[in-house]
């Protein structure tokens, strides 16, 4: 048999080999048209799994340590103050000035107020707080018939919401330069309307408590 006769005789048996093979390889392959997607998504599957989860997102009490709380001050390296239950915080205003909203601040004039904070619970994230007190905006005067504040547990920021005589309602933040048992000097700033003017309003306060 010449060499020629032989090559093609043996392509011929490969390739009958080849197509008897076929049916066997098609039942047993993967059935998946995207190996890479599938590879991809495993391995993101993988390290989604193994990795760490930065210390700043861990819940529980960690990460209102130190006035990182939800209504803390985020000084996370400050020392944690303690206020006991029944404790009061007094902001007596200094100066002060309000706005009325919407006007640009061309109508403006003097404010003034004490407002009065009382601790009635202590929670991880901080203290729970009544308020009470008055106002002085734009010449009337509004006691706070109600209100309620939370205070970080780094003692040095309250933020609160009440309501006033004449139908008055207010939300305040007040900061202490430093904390509210331990200095002298508060900012507060509050949104307050009497019901049919809506002022901004800027205390400096000094601090009893």
């Amino acid at each position: 048999m010449k060499t020629t006769n032989v090559a093609v005789v043996a392509l011929g048996a490969a390739v009958m080999a080849a197509l008897l093979a076929y049916p066997a390889f098609a039942t047993t392959a993967p059935t998946n048209t995207s190996p890479t997607t599938t590879s991809g998504s495993a391995a993101a599957a993988s390290i989604a799994a193994t990795a760490p989860v930065p210390n700043g997102m861990h819940p529980g009490p960690g990460i209102w340590a130190n006035g990182g709380g939800p209504h803390g001050d985020g000084r996370g390296s400050q020392t944690t103050t303690t206020f006991t239950t029944g404790q009061t915080v007094t902001l007596t205003s200094t100066k002060g000035e309000f706005f009325v909203v919407g006007s640009n601040g061309k109508t403006n004039g003097t404010a003034s107020g004490t407002l009065t904070f009382t601790v009635t619970g202590k929670l991880t994230a901080g203290y729970i707080l009544n308020a009470g007190g008055s106002l002085k905006v734009n010449g009337t005067t509004y006691n706070v018939t109600s209100g309620s504040a939370v205070m970080g547990p780094g003692g040095s920021s309250i933020q609160g919401q009440g309501a006033t005589s004449s139908s008055g309602s207010f939300i305040l933040r007040a900061v202490a330069r430093g904390d509210f048992s331990g200095t002298t000097t508060s900012t507060v700033s509050l949104d307050f309307s009497n019901g049919t003017t809506e002022y901004a309003v800027l205390l400096t306060s000094s601090i009893q408590g």
